[in-house]
């Protein structure tokens, strides 16, 4: 198996860079605003001038500023974004039959049938590259090796715009050099764990009885560690199929008054239906984030596909429900839906 690894480089920065190539080599900040304050919100991502400087995706805005006051920073247009994702993916599924979408700016690609060895490999990650760069103005970096998950190491060692191969014996190297930390999947939480144990090193894990790691990060973490360390993970490339699709907004201040709520419901309702692309939902949530960042949902099927006006009717009597039940002030407000079906048509699958 070859499996090929494509990473946007810092993609929502770059995008708004060739937009506006007056962007080029300043320090650019993509950030999520919450519309609270002026600097209320998180980073999203940073282009790699200001990420040399200190700004990294997920820090406060306002920290950020303090790092970098003279950074350029932009609100995060996810639509124009997607419309990007979108070409490139296009552009990828030319090359396999078998992609899998990881992320806005991630994929794998199943070459197996396409090549002999690693160097037929290589070649085709170039002509990736120079195609998505002709086409779209983005450099991304590409990693190829014999599985999903060394591949996506491969391109974490090749950023940005690289590209590297780990070939077998690279693997055989690494499982007995790599940090337990850089396994893609292994957050802090669980490599703090590990390493309490004496697990530094991915090889580390077979010192170790099966039962005793399962016990701390689980079944599924477990089986993908051993099997990544005895050089046995193959795991399929595979589409992936959104079970749901939602949108939350933040609230202009903390509040249980229904009508302050409303307006941020209903726009949180419009995006949603606008990134359902097609699909008819039977399903829909309404999540709301509260006071002490407890997340919290209530939600609601229907035994046939659900239009706007049905859904914003079923989310009020939702959040009425919500506020009844609790008694903590909301701080952020959205929908969710999930459980799509095929319509032939609108008659019947809508009730009106």
């Amino acid at each position: 198996m070859i499996i090929l690894f494509v990473d946007f480089d810092y993609f929502y920065a770059q995008v708004e860079e060739v937009l506006n190539p007056s962007l080029k080599g300043k320090p650019v900040v993509v950030c999520v605003f919450s519309g609270r304050t002026e600097n209320s919100g998180a980073v999203a991502t940073a282009n790699y001038e200001a990420r040399k400087l200190g700004v990294k995706a997920g820090m406060p805005i306002v920290k950020a500023k303090e790092i970098l006051p003279d950074a350029i920073y932009l609100p995060m247009r996810k639509e124009v974004y997607q419309q990007v994702s979108n070409r490139i993916m296009n552009i990828l599924r030319k090359y396999s039959r078998k992609i899998e979408i990881a992320s806005i700016d991630e994929a794998y690609l199943d070459i197996s049938d396409k090549v002999n060895n690693y160097t037929d490999a290589y070649k085709i990650g170039l002509q990736i590259k120079n195609e998505i760069y002709e086409k779209e103005k983005i450099t991304v970096t590409v990693g190829i090796s014999k599985n999903k998950v060394f591949a996506k190491i491969a391109a974490e060692m090749a950023k940005p715009n690289g590209i590297k191969v780990i070939d077998d014996n690279e693997v055989k190297k690494l499982i007995r050099e790599i940090d337990i930390g850089e396994i893609p999947g292994v957050g802090e939480i669980t490599t703090q764990k590990l390493k309490s144990l004496g697990i530094n090193k991915l090889i580390d894990i077979l010192n170790f009885d099966f039962m005793k790691i399962k016990k701390i990060v689980g079944e599924a973490k477990a089986n993908y560690l051993f099997s990544l360390a005895r050089d046995e993970y193959f795991g399929p490339v595979k589409e992936r199929v959104r079970k749901s699709i939602g949108r939350i907004v933040t609230l202009k201040k903390n509040s249980r008054n229904i009508e302050e709520i409303k307006p941020f419901l209903a726009r949180s309702l419009d995006e949603a239906f606008n990134k359902l692309n097609g699909k008819i939902p039977k399903t829909i949530y309404l999540v709301a984030v509260m006071e002490d960042l407890d997340i919290i949902s209530r939600g609601k099927t229907f035994p046939h596909g659900i239009t706007k006006e049905t859904a914003y009717k079923a989310s009020l009597e939702l959040l009425e429900k919500l506020l009844a039940e609790d008694k903590r002030k909301i701080r952020r407000i959205g929908v969710r839906f999930s459980k799509f079906i095929e319509a032939t048509s609108l008659d019947k699958f809508f009730q009106f």
